[in-house]
């Protein structure tokens, strides 16, 4: 702070006075900082002066991976009361693109299935991974995504991949609370009745016996 006396004519007193120096000065436009340029995150090297908004899975649906493939061994085929095994295959997705007017980066991984064989029954299959079911298994051996058909017929089998997701802003993977349900599409399953035959030899012995 400056100091200064003040004399007044015909008195002999003085006071003081003081006096803001340049920088104290009260001055409206001098003391409104300029903006600064954060980025589309408002991020600065020194501060951070907004929070990142919780994406729901209805923000990121429109990121999902596209439907995965349900198929069966034998291929569209069944027979009545032996194990149909079906087969669903979902790998890990990635997109990224706009949220909240934001750049994002949209990561899917499957943690389960449920295949609906086309007669009302539904089988469920947790964990997460790139594949339920045993591609190549032995034919009509029970696996942990089989069925077994009571009834011969052509059925429209599905299942429904259940994918969890999380989003990244630029500061790193958020989980995004739920579970995002992607159907695949109708796999046909023609079931089949096998009957047996008592006869006197092998097909390989008469070729054209009955039921060869």
């Amino acid at each position: 702070m400056n100091v200064a006396a003040e004399m007044h004519l015909g008195a002999q007193q003085s006071r003081q006075q003081s006096f803001a120096s340049p920088s104290d000065r009260t001055d409206p436009i001098k003391r409104t900082p300029a903006p600064r340029d954060c980025g589309p995150l408002n991020r600065c090297d020194d501060f951070t002066v907004s929070l990142l908004p919780q994406a729901t899975i209805a923000d990121v649906a429109s990121f999902a991976p596209a439907p995965a493939e349900l198929v069966s061994e034998p291929a569209g085929l069944g027979v009545v009361g032996l194990p149909t095994n079906f087969i669903v295959t979902a790998t890990e997705h990635t997109a990224t693109g706009t949220l909240f007017d934001l750049p994002v980066t949209v990561r899917f991984s499957s943690e389960g299935v449920t295949i609906a064989p086309g007669d009302g029954s539904r089988i469920s299959s947790g964990g997460g991974g790139r594949s339920w079911g045993e591609l190549g298994a032995s034919q009509f051996a029970p696996t942990d995504t089989s069925h077994t058909y009571t009834e011969r017929g052509t059925y429209s089998a599905s299942a429904v991949v259940h994918y969890r997701a999380e989003v990244d802003f630029g500061r790193g993977w958020r989980p995004v609370p739920g579970t995002l349900d992607v159907a695949t599409g109708p796999h046909m399953v023609r079931v089949l009745e096998a009957r047996g035959t008592l006869v006197e030899r092998t097909c390989d012995e008469a070729p054209r016996g009955p039921g060869c």
